[in-house]
């Protein structure tokens, strides 16, 4: 289910604790069968943003809907089709991995028992033994096995590639995040790790002190955010076009960010002893070049889709 083609819609979604505010006005739009990454620092929102998600905390204000269900009053039909895995999850030290996928399991009306079974084997997990010896990121992927047995329209995995080693992360990719993909259900990541996001995710939202800075497909971002390099070393330095980020000018070479990039504005720079190329960034760089810019200033990035009412 789905709200016209978003798996997730949060409309204005505001958490406080205390004084702190942890979500401020965040108006998110997940389309269903994306592989979406929630970005930023420590602290900033992440957590709390998939918490509100699930019903596990209430929001202050703000409305939010998950494939297709009130995140409020429906909750438990958003989590029969949810599944979710965090970083450093509490679970029962005492019971072997095999007890608890069967626990896990008795929640859920339909279960992919065989599914669970070679996910395990190839993350090399072996069912028999008892959780309490397993390391953290064993404990992760034994979380995730259980988490994808009820095969979830949305599987949400908030800092739980954290701590992997590079073979399990690749096999949790193969495995699980890509199958899902193909099948068209959804993936939620939260995470620092810039470049994992960027190699996974084709939908990314940059979330700072709990502002959605920026939200929407990893490939407009890239068309739309280049690194302009101008070599003038028999000329004077070109006019910097208003709203540049990240400038640096020397003697014989300028360079600036530029946002909603055109081929148009190649041209414009153009003139007799310069050289004007346009660069491609990598998502770390561009998330450093929007936070430091957008968010000195306090402002929202734009959009890259319609705006998509919240039922009450």
């Amino acid at each position: 289910m789905s709200d016209n083609g978003y798996a997730v819609v949060t409309d204005h979604l505001t958490r406080r604790f205390g004084k702190k505010l942890a979500l401020d006005g965040v108006s998110a739009h997940i389309p269903v069968g994306s592989v979406f990454g929630l970005m930023g620092p420590n602290g900033v929102g992440k957590t709390t943003f998939v918490r509100c998600l699930l019903n596990f905390i209430n929001p202050t204000s703000g409305k939010m809907r998950v494939l297709g269900f009130d995140a409020v009053r429906e909750s438990v039909e958003v989590r029969r089709r949810t599944g979710h895995v965090a970083a450093l999850q509490s679970l029962w030290e005492w019971m072997t991995v095999q007890e608890f996928v069967a626990f896990v399991a008795s929640c859920f009306p339909h279960w992919n028992a065989a599914s669970v079974s070679s996910f395990l084997e190839r993350v090399a997990i072996d069912p028999a033994q008892k959780i309490g010896t397993l390391s953290r990121g064993q404990r992760t992927l034994a979380t995730l096995g259980a988490a994808i047995g009820h095969e979830p329209q949305l599987l949400i995995l908030d800092e739980a590639l954290t701590g992997l080693d590079p073979i399990s992360r690749q096999e949790v990719l193969e495995s699980v995040i890509d199958v899902m993909h193909l099948e068209g259900r959804t993936v939620i990541i939260t995470g620092q790790d810039i470049a994992d996001l960027e190699r996974i995710c084709d939908h990314i939202g940059f979330l700072i002190k709990g502002k959605l800075f920026y939200e929407g497909p990893l490939e407009a971002l890239k068309a739309r955010m280049k690194r302009i390099m101008i070599q003038h070393p028999t000329g004077p330095p070109p006019p910097i076009p208003a709203g540049a980020l990240r400038v640096s000018e020397g003697p014989r070479e300028t360079q600036f960010t530029v946002w909603d990039f055109v081929p148009e504005l190649l041209d414009e720079l153009a003139a007799p002893g310069r050289v004007v190329q346009a660069m491609e960034m990598s998502l770390e760089h561009i998330f450093v070049d929007l936070v430091k810019s957008r968010f000195a200033l306090g402002e929202a990035l734009p959009e890259l889709h319609p705006e998509v009412e919240v039922r009450a």
